[in-house]
């Protein structure tokens, strides 16, 4: 607690400042550090430690927003970000007086109470060397499985662990610290003129359950299993996107269930809360308190205490995530979704992006037709996705199945479609969602038809 109380102390401070000035306050303070290890051929390519301390000052002047920031925590250094944060907000209301919707006012409600989850002191247990034979087990493990994979050529351990404070002149004091280990192997498979590459990841909150072998041996068998592919014919398919694929995908476009998205007349859905927008079987949530879930938090950047959101159920879209200046200016519900960083000015983000698992397994959905593509990996995404509009043009690997068995390995071939088609042609969702390694979380997805460019 030393951090919220030395930051207590000198918060007190900026609220006289900003009682004098006539002006509201918030502070948000990110405090934390990393360890970063990679590995080339057995030998350490890579050692980052880091420390970093960030401190944000929001001033808020007739419903104008003024915004500095300091990596100094020290008094003088933060009545300084304040002084020009003030000035900001000064500068900004030049423009005239802004119209009563638009005003920005600081949340102000119940106290938050921190996640004893989220933060555990189980790195200090490990010394450097177990974490650099860690790092090299990566590597090592992968190669192991197959004389196929060549290299490993991109790999990391990484452990963080921080803390982030949020707290303003209306009251608010919110603080949640955190800690998490993450791993990666990314793997490249030659045989003969051929090469196919694949990565897997993990992540957990405790140091003595990471799964080093297992993500190295899965990287290295989803490399293996690309080889011999070939190019699937031309033409329209029933396509299941695989779980992992799935989660990754619907993250290209999630910002359109942002109120900002609708506010900057960004998102395809702007005037459809309450309509059906998607296939019955498709719910999607924000879930900031989910079990295990990368993304959790148990207060958004604003210090209001975060609960679910259901943005989708039942293909019906029930709300637009928003933070409190996007909920007064468009007239919607409050969500607790205030993004923003340090150096950063309000937003609104997810949590957890969560698609809802359903209610059949697998097997079934391959089952379903005769042939059907499963999509293993797409890529492109910033170039092939068109915000705009909504249309798709992928480059994918993936494998035909026929009758509900794996057939053989595709590569080179691009799966064209758009958004809103794509949501209502959803067919069939699976029960098992991916393995919790980002906070976008789907389970596999069965669309009805995508078109194909492939071989003639």
């Amino acid at each position: 607690m030393e951090l919220m109380k030395q930051m207590e102390d000198r918060f007190a401070k900026i609220s006289e400042l900003a009682r004098r000035d006539g002006v509201e306050a918030e502070l948000l303070v990110e405090a934390g550090e990393s360890l970063k290890l990679s590995v080339s051929e057995g030998k350490i390519e890579k050692f980052d430690a880091s420390q970093s301390q960030v401190g944000g000052l929001r001033v808020i002047l007739d419903g104008v927003e003024g915004y500095s920031w300091t990596e100094s925590l020290e008094e003088g250094d933060l009545e300084s970000a304040y002084a020009e944060a003030l000035q900001n907000a000064k500068f900004a209301i030049r423009g005239g007086p802004v119209a009563a919707a638009e005003r920005v006012t600081l949340y102000s409600g119940a106290e938050v109470k921190e996640d004893p989850s989220l933060f555990n002191d189980s790195q200090e247990r490990f010394s450097i060397e177990e974490k650099i034979e860690r790092a090299k087990a990566l590597e090592r493990e992968a190669k192991a499985i197959d004389p196929r994979i060549a290299k490993v050529p991109y790999n990391a351990y990484v452990e963080s662990k921080g803390e982030v404070l949020v707290m303003n002149t209306k009251g608010v004091r919110a603080r949640q610290r955190s800690s998490g280990v993450y791993c990666y192997a990314y793997c490249l498979a030659k045989q003969g003129e051929e090469t196919r590459s694949a990565s897997e990841s993990s992540f957990t909150r405790f140091a003595d359950q990471v799964p080093i072998r297992e993500t190295a041996h899965d990287a290295a068998l989803q490399t293996i299993e690309k080889l011999g592919a070939v190019s699937p014919a031309t033409g329209e398919y029933p396509m299941i996107i695989r779980n992992d694929v799935a989660a990754h995908f619907f993250a290209l476009f999630k910002n359109y269930f942002s109120a900002k998205a609708v506010a900057e007349k960004t998102s395809l859905f702007a005037g459809d809360r309450g309509q059906q927008i998607a296939s019955s079987l498709l719910t999607i949530s924000d879930e900031p308190r989910l079990k295990d879930g990368i993304g959790n938090r148990v207060f958004d950047a604003e210090g209001a205490p975060t609960a679910k959101v259901d943005v989708i159920k039942n293909g019906r879209l029930e709300n637009f995530l928003t933070n409190t200046a996007y909920a007064r200016r468009l007239g919607l519900p409050h969500t607790a979704s205030a993004e923003r960083s340090a150096r950063g000015v309000l937003d609104v983000g997810f949590s957890n992006f969560v698609i809802e698992a359903g209610k059949d397994d697998f097997a079934a959905l391959t089952k379903r037709y005769p042939k059907v593509i499963v999509i293993t990996s797409f890529q492109g995404y910033h170039s092939g996705f068109n915000e705009g509009s909504g249309d798709f043009s992928l480059s994918a690997e993936g494998e035909l199945w026929e009758n509900g068995a794996k057939v053989k390995p595709l590569n080179g071939f691009v799966v064209s479609g758009s958004v809103k088609t794509l949501l209502r042609d959803i067919e069939m969702v699976s029960n098992r969602l991916c393995k919790i390694k980002s906070s976008d979380i789907a389970p596999d997805l069965l669309i009805r038809s995508l078109a194909v460019a492939g071989s003639a």
